[in-house]
């Protein structure tokens, strides 16, 4: 494991199952993992619903942690997903005695690949999870948010735009936000725009260099800026 420090952002090189184990408290999470990995035997075949059985219980595993981050106020997590791993989710949630209390439909603005014989996918969701009564302060949200995507990815092939995730950091009570998942680090890019501490883990060490990257310059505009 490997730690970076970049003003309020603590950067974690590492499996987020043993990272959060030496975490202290946190006030928010915003969590982007895997979609489809595959857990059949061989490896190779995506099997919809075995898969989606499986994968629960290490979705479980990562909720568990995640929930054990929050102090007796709670706090918001905010979970991606899509419809293929809605159940997967569902069940690590309902696993650990919690709920989902919303779900977030992200409008995407453009047409995705999606499968020969199906409809093409425009959107992507993300669940809201209260963990000991937190809640949004902005009762006004809908549950749709239209937010542009790019077909091209700069950083990361699941790259979301800084604009989603900074809304979300936005709105969402608490000073200190974790990213168990943070990719290439747009999490704490919007962390650091909006003025919140960051604290990210990624497992692949060559978005967890992109990331500490994206995050330093953020925090250099944002120091010159404040300079100004």
């Amino acid at each position: 494991m490997r730690q970076e420090i970049i003003g309020n952002c603590e950067l974690h090189l590492g499996d987020c199952l043993d990272v959060m184990l030496t975490l202290g408290k946190v006030n928010a999470i915003i969590a982007d993992p895997p979609y489809n990995f595959s857990t059949s035997q061989n490896g190779t075949k995506h099997e919809l619903w075995t898969d989606a059985v499986n994968s629960s219980y290490w979705f479980s595993e990562v909720l568990k942690k995640e929930i054990n981050l929050f102090d007796t106020y709670g706090g918001i997590i905010w979970h991606f997903l899509n419809w293929k791993t809605f159940i997967s989710l569902q069940k690590a949630v309902f696993d650990n005695e919690q709920k989902i209390e919303s779900i977030l439909v992200w409008d995407k603005g453009w047409l995705g690949t999606g499968g020969q014989k199906g409809l093409r996918h425009t959107y992507e969701l993300v669940a809201l999870i209260s963990i000991n009564g937190a809640k949004l302060e902005n009762r006004g949200l809908p549950d749709i948010w239209k937010h542009q995507n790019s077909s091209k990815r700069y950083f990361h092939p699941a790259e979301k735009p800084v604009s989603l995730i900074q809304k979300l950091v936005q709105e969402t009570p608490g000073e200190i936000i974790l990213d168990p998942f943070m990719g290439s680090g747009t999490t704490g890019v919007a962390c650091v725009q909006s003025g919140r501490q960051f604290i990210g883990i990624e497992i692949n060490e060559k978005y967890f260099d992109i990331a500490c990257r994206r995050i330093e310059k953020a925090a250099k505009e944002l120091q010159n800026e404040t300079a100004q």
